[in-house]
């Protein structure tokens, strides 16, 4: 199955089909030394040599586009996801990376994958201007910040260096222009889609752009930009006048830190020192052990 289109298997569903327990399924998964990755309570597999070319293709697609893009942060996850062979499900390819994270060789900044030693750098000109732009676009304001030709005014800088320093900074994943020429910091947008995640919690069958409106006090057509903003991202689903959280898009936006915090999940073990391959039981990044199979369901006398 693992050398065959799509070369990946789902190791929680093959040991139900075929009624295996966990040990029996262990002792195959140590004998072929598949290289599992957990993805909630599930665990998907793939072989030594496939994970080992998916391993090398990740690495060179970031080294190429960091050469041919030194400007931009890193390749957008789902462009890199679609870009990569085998093609992962979202919940296994997001635990491969954060594996990759803890080995130290590649960073997560958002939506943003990055190799480990990239950094994009503002020049001091440019980071003097923006300690003069950031607060002005923070703090009480964050959620109604000026627009770019209001910035120019209140700093008495030219619009056309505000605009060049603020589509810089949104390549480098801080701030995020929600509509023309209105940014906003990455970090309130963050907070704006935990706001809607809580609003979909409280009202499942949608929420109201006057009901976002009311969360983050700013004006209805602001609102309104922000949440067309998430509905072009995916975040947000609209039907009608009403708005669903889209569960599989809500973490684009928010640090992997943070949306891990929110998933209330331990972090995957896929990366961990102690978590050891079945060939030679070597430390391997995505290595397997008996902590990755699916629970064994016990059965209970009636």
């Amino acid at each position: 199955m693992l050398e065959i289109a799509p070369h990946f298997a789902d190791l929680s569903a093959f040991g139900r089909d075929r009624a295996l327990g966990a040990a029996q399924l262990e002792s195959i998964a140590k004998r072929l030394g598949v290289v599992p990755a957990a993805a909630g309570d599930r665990v998907f597999a793939l072989s030594a040599a496939v994970w080992a070319r998916f391993k090398r293709s990740l690495l060179e697609m970031l080294k190429q586009f960091h050469a041919t893009n030194p400007d931009v942060p890193g390749i957008g996850l789902e462009k890199l996801r679609m870009q990569l062979e085998p093609r992962l499900p979202i919940k296994p390819f997001m635990s491969v990376l954060q594996g990759f994270v803890q080995a130290k060789e590649i960073g997560l900044d958002g939506a943003w994958v990055r190799l480990a030693g990239h950094e994009v750098r503002l020049t001091p000109a440019d980071e003097k201007l923006w300690t003069r732009v950031e607060p002005l676009i923070g703090g009480a304001e964050r959620f109604r910040p000026p627009r770019v030709r209001d910035i120019a005014g209140m700093i008495n800088v030219r619009e056309m260096d505000v605009r060049r320093l603020l589509k810089l900074l949104v390549r480098m994943g801080k701030v995020d222009e929600v509509a023309l020429d209105h940014f906003f910091r990455r970090v309130t947008v963050s907070e704006m889609v935990d706001i809607i995640v809580d609003l979909g919690a409280a009202l499942p069958e949608g929420f109201s752009a006057a009901q976002f409106r009311d969360r983050v006090d700013n004006g209805r057509k602001v609102a309104i930009q922000i949440l067309e903003f998430f509905d072009r991202h995916g975040v947000t689903l609209r039907r009608g006048d009403l708005r669903r959280v889209d569960k599989h898009r809500r973490d684009l936006f928010r640090n992997p830190a943070a949306a891990e915090h929110v998933s209330g999940r331990e972090s995957s073990p896929v990366g961990r020192p102690d978590f050891k391959s079945g060939r030679g039981r070597e430390p391997v990044l995505g290595g397997f052990d008996s902590l990755s199979l699916p629970p064994t369901q016990v059965k209970t006398a009636s």
